[in-house]
């Protein structure tokens, strides 16, 4: 077989491959719950929210960043530059205990 055939049927291959490989990819991938995939997914699973863990948390947080400014405030101590930002995200469901500990 010469160096051009071979390089033909090489190249058919890989268009073999390629266009299986797509159709494989553009295939619905679950079979058993039709899906549109423009729809949002809902969760099968509900989850229960520790609305006094994350309020523990957030209060830990603040003394922990307090305590750190007030050393870093202590005029024999080393000169540190650190700032921390932290986001939380909290379910709803957990706003009364936030305002009544006063974290909001």
């Amino acid at each position: 077989m010469s160096t051009r055939r071979q390089i033909i049927v090489a190249w058919a291959g890989l268009c073999l491959v390629g266009i299986a490989a797509t159709s494989a990819l553009n295939a619905a991938p679950y079979t058993d719950n039709p899906v549109s995939p423009v729809e949002e997914p809902t969760p099968t699973d509900m989850y229960a929210v520790d609305c006094q863990e994350i309020a523990d948390e957030m209060e830990q947080a603040r003394a922990d960043a307090k305590r750190e400014q007030q050393e870093a405030l202590n005029p024999s101590a080393t000169p540190r530059y650190q700032a921390t930002v932290r986001d939380w995200a909290v379910p709803e469901e957990c706003a009364d205990v936030l305002e009544d500990r006063d974290l909001r």
